[in-house]
């Protein structure tokens, strides 16, 4: 039996980064021999500097992919435990439970991402981690911050 492997590309509100993490995400999927599926992360943001509301960070990582390629998008997510909330629900809805999981996102990001992961499935999914690492002057010490605020995420996202 072939394993199917689901390619998740969590979305980031900077270009850079975001750009560099769907880039590591094709660079590993070349190197696949199952078929996968795109699971593309992100949600809308508004831009304080123009004072407009931007494409999801999921839908400007499109351009990157082939139009030929199955993908989901997540748009709807406002943050990590979000996009895993909806990941898990798409995996049941669509009896994906079989699959694979790699997770592409920034080296940063990880323990966050990690922790979040294993709260919304409970650890009975096991992914993959792909990390890209290109981060922002701050990104290491945002971090610390965040993580403080993973059992509350996790506990506002099962409930959406």
């Amino acid at each position: 039996m072939i394993n199917f492997i689901i390619m998740v590309v969590l979305g980031c509100h900077l270009i850079d980064i975001q750009t560099d993490r769907i880039y590591k995400a094709i660079e590993y999927a070349t190197q696949l021999n199952n078929p996968y599926i795109w699971f593309l992360t992100g949600g809308i943001k508004y831009d304080l500097q123009t004072c407009q509301v931007n494409n999801s960070e999921a839908s400007m990582m499109l351009s990157a992919l082939n139009k030929t390629d199955n993908i989901i998008l997540d748009e709807k997510a406002k943050n990590t435990a979000e996009n895993f909330n909806n990941l898990k629900k798409w995996i049941y809805l669509n009896n994906y439970t079989n699959a694979d999981i790699v997770i592409t996102t920034s080296e940063f990001h990880k323990e966050r991402a990690e922790k979040i992961f294993n709260g919304i499935f409970k650890n009975n999914i096991i992914p993959k981690w792909n990390l890209s690492n290109k981060a922002c002057s701050t990104c290491w010490n945002d971090e610390k911050i965040h993580i403080r605020n993973v059992d509350n995420d996790i506990r506002k996202a099962i409930l959406l």
